[in-house]
C-alpha cells in the first residue's frame, strides 16, 4: 500500500511532457536500474541542498533544467505508469529498490523546486519542503540507501524523524 502511495506522490510531483512512448513494467524496471546508485543520489542531494541554502536560483533552475534534459523521458514514463494499471503500478513500485526510489525523489524535488512549485525552507541544516512529505520520503529512502549500500549519511534533504525519532523540527510529521 505504502508503495502505491509513493508512486502516486511522484506522480502528482512530476509533470513533464507525456511520453513519446509507454513501456511495460518489465521494461520500466530494467530502464530504472541505472538509478540504483546511492553515491549519485547523494551527490545530487547535496548539490541541490548547497543551492537552495544559497538561494541560488538561477542554479536551481539550471539544475532543473539538467535533470529533465537528461531524465525527463525517464521520469515521465515513470510519472505515467498509472496508466499501465494497479497490477503493473504494484510490479513497479515493488521492485523499486530505496537507491532507486531516492533517485527518483530527489530528482523530482530539484525538478519542482526549480520550476517554482515547491518553496524549500532551511531548518537546523535540513532543506524541507512543507506541506508534503515528499522531503522525507527521500530522507526515508535515502537513509535506507546509504545504510544498505554502507555509505556514510551525507544528506540533508528532508526530515529523518522516522529513523531517529528527532520530529520536532518538521511540522509535516
Amino acid at each position: 500500500m505504502f508503495r502505491n502511495k509513493l508512486v502516486a506522490a511522484f506522480c502528482a510531483v512530476v509533470t513533464l511532457p507525456a511520453p513519446a512512448f509507454a513501456t511495460d513494467s518489465t521494461q520500466m524496471i530494467s530502464t530504472l536500474e541505472r538509478f540504483n546508485d546511492g553515491s549519485g543520489a547523494q551527490q545530487l542531494a547535496i548539490k541541490l541542498a548547497g543551492l537552495v541554502e544559497k538561494a541560488d536560483w538561477p542554479g536551481l533552475n539550471a539544475l532543473s533544467k539538467q535533470i529533465q534534459d537528461e531524465d525527463g523521458p525517464l521520469l515521465s514514463e515513470l510519472a505515467g505508469v498509472g496508466e499501465l494499471g494497479e497490477a503493473e503500478q504494484r510490479k513497479i513500485a515493488l521492485a523499486m529498490r530505496p537507491c532507486q526510489t531516492a533517485n527518483v525523489l530527489i530528482r523530482a524535488i530539484a525538478i519542482a523546486i526549480g520550476d517554482g512549485r515547491f518553496q524549500p525552507i532551511v531548518r537546523g541544516g535540513t532543506v524541507m519542503i512543507d506541506g508534503t512529505e515528499v522531503d522525507s520520503n527521500f530522507a526515508k529512502h535515502m537513509w535506507t540507501c546509504e545504510v544498505l549500500g554502507q555509505l556514510p549519511h551525507k544528506t540533508s534533504i528532508g526530515s529523518k524523524c522516522l529513523m531517529t525519532g528527532a520530529c520536532k523540527d518538521d511540522p509535516d510529521l
